[in-house]
């Protein structure tokens, strides 16, 4: 369990966007409407997936970031990866090399949920350097 202020902490500590303490504290809905059903905030009570991985798998290097669903949470971890994880599983679903690689993975869930290219920029805007933006915004082949 961690309050909002260690986990604003722990965020920034790991050099990323703004946006992701937002992401991260207050849901998606309070970075832009068009994640307002894609992205969770993260449950602080210690009541939701989130702690569960980390306890179950003993990963105290473990900053959650946004939970996706009732039982799946994207992380941040302290060699620089990024890993998908539900809490009913032992490992994670997805490990990816960078953020970038993780703001992909939503902008795909985005595109496949038909949201707008114009939505899809302006997160990946508020995500992203341009130069990784611009390249976030292909479609992953799932």
């Amino acid at each position: 369990m961690l309050s909002a202020e260690e986990l604003t902490h722990r965020i920034r500590e790991r050099g990323l966007p703004e946006p992701v303490v937002a992401l991260a504290i207050l849901g998606g809905a309070a970075v832009h409407p068009a994640l307002e059903y894609e992205v969770d905030s993260i449950h602080l009570d210690g009541d939701g997936p989130s702690f569960s991985v980390i306890e179950q798998s003993g990963r105290g290097d473990l900053v959650p970031l946004w939970t996706l669903s009732a039982t799946v949470t994207v992380f941040s971890a302290s060699d620089g990866t990024f890993l998908e994880w539900s809490a009913e599983d032992e490992e994670p679903w997805t490990i990816w090399p960078d953020f970038a690689a993780v703001v992909r993975h939503l902008l795909t869930n985005l595109y496949e949920a038909s949201a707008s290219e114009q939505h899809r920029q302006e997160i990946a805007a508020l995500l992203l350097p341009e130069r990784q933006a611009v390249g976030s915004l292909m479609p992953e082949q799932r």
